[in-house]
């Protein structure tokens, strides 16, 4: 059976995907410095340091770059060897991850006490006209809490991986 034009241009992208991730990152070529030599003189990495301890994360926990040395590389998943440069991308698309799942807890934490409140509301005795004006009250603030909650963020990162040329 013959392939689609879809087809073919999925199989393309593919392809060249691929070719992507085994070529590398370009900057890798024209850099001066390995990515652990540079980080001691970029001052902001204290930074990092102390906005993950403020979370809880001791510094300890946390990879330092005093090697250009990468121990949890796969060759299967992040292409060629980059080093220190390649295991901080990592890093930062796993923090990324961590930050979003964390996101997603705490969303569906919120939303199932919200709809408990308005559960326990509804289920409440209402005869009395100013418990029920009071119950509507509780619920269309309640309602737009949810509302708020369904909505999407979006924060701006600086790009960190650089792919073709």
């Amino acid at each position: 059976m013959a392939k689609s034009a879809a087809e073919y241009q999925r199989a393309y992208r593919e392809r060249k995907a691929e070719q992507a991730k085994l070529a590398g990152d370009p900057s890798d070529q024209i850099a001066d410095r390995r990515f652990f030599e540079y980080v001691p003189d970029d001052g902001n990495y204290q930074e990092v340091l102390n906005y993950l301890e403020w979370a809880g994360i001791s510094r300890k926990a946390v990879p330092c770059f005093d090697t250009d040395d990468d121990p949890e590389h796969d060759p299967e998943n992040d292409g060629p060897y980059r080093g220190s440069i390649g295991r901080a991308e990592r890093m930062v698309g796993m923090l990324l991850d961590a930050a979003t799942e964390l996101a997603a807890i705490i969303n569906r934490y919120k939303r199932k006490e919200i709809s408990d409140q308005i559960q326990e509301i509804e289920a409440s005795d209402l005869s009395d006209p100013d418990a029920r004006k009071q119950a509507l009250a509780d619920i269309v603030r309640l309602q737009k809490m949810l509302d708020q909650l369904e909505k999407r963020v979006r924060w701006s990162l600086p790009q960190w991986k650089v792919t073709g040329e």
